[in-house]
């Protein structure tokens, strides 16, 4: 993941330091869209890529995964396809001055592509996942 695209990704450097999440396995846990002159979309993912040094709440806690809600503004969707509960790939590059965010699922394919002018990472939390 090339954080040098975002705009903002202080709350995830805060967290993870040198040793960034890759979010090449995630699960997305909400999408929000909103429409207007600068169209935001709003995804919440969750990853199990743990932070080396764990904030001590996270430790009380007994943290399991992680969840980072990233806000993408201004977008244009080029393909918008995707399956219930996909765990998938997010990758986001740069494509003449925009950022192209790709999420595909890793089972079947499926995928949300779009270009976004912003990127900034809003929200990250811990949370314990029991089986």
């Amino acid at each position: 993941m090339d954080y040098s695209l975002f705009v903002d990704a202080k709350c995830i450097s805060m967290i993870y330091k040198e040793k960034m999440p890759d979010l090449q396995n995630v699960e997305i846990e909400k999408m929000v869209i909103i429409p207007g002159k600068d169209a935001e979309i709003r995804i919440c993912v969750d990853t199990t890529e743990l932070p080396q040094e764990m904030p001590s709440e996270w430790l009380i806690q007994k943290a399991t995964n992680v969840q980072i809600w990233i806000a993408f503004i201004s977008i244009e969707f080029i393909e918008f396809n995707i399956t219930n509960g996909m765990n998938c790939c997010m990758t986001i590059s740069d494509n003449n001055g925009k950022k192209r965010v790709c999420i595909t699922n890793s089972t079947d394919g499926k995928r949300i592509c779009f270009d976004a002018k912003w990127i900034f990472a809003k929200k990250i939390s811990a949370c314990a996942v029991w089986d």
